[in-house]
Formats: C-alpha cells, structure tokens, sequence
C-alpha cells in the first residue's frame, strides 16, 4: 500500500550469508527511494536507511563494503 510516498509494509524478514554468519533485515518502513531496516549483525541491532534501486530482477538495496545486492 502506497501512501504520500510511503509504502507500508508488513514487517518483512530477510536473511544474507556474508560468508561468516547470517545477517537478519526487518523492514522498518520504506518509502519510493529508501528503505529504514533493523539490521541484526552478530549480537548487534541496528535500524539504518538504505536507498533503494531497481533493476530487472526487482527492488533491493546494497548492503556492506562489497555492496551486496539485498532483494526486497
């Protein structure tokens, strides 16, 4: 549901393998162009806004140095 730019989302989980561990992302909120995520990395919680892209394969947002691509 899009409302004055915001989208309302249920609070959506996803999961990345960094090679290590998991990082778990919860969806705060998103708008049309960021996106505010609860990041759980190692022990640690943190709500951080990404910018949000497109590409052919949908919405994501970069993540970490490598800038992983985070499909949403």
């Amino acid at each position: 549901m899009v409302q004055d730019g915001i989208r309302r989302k249920k609070m959506a989980e996803y999961q990345h393998f960094d090679g290590e561990t998991y990082i778990t992302f919860n969806i705060v909120f998103a708008t049309d162009n960021e996106v505010q995520i609860a990041v759980t990395n190692r022990g640690k919680i943190s709500v951080l806004t990404y910018d949000l892209y497109e590409d052919e394969n949908g919405e994501y947002f970069e993540y970490g140095c490598n800038y992983d691509r985070i499909y949403i």
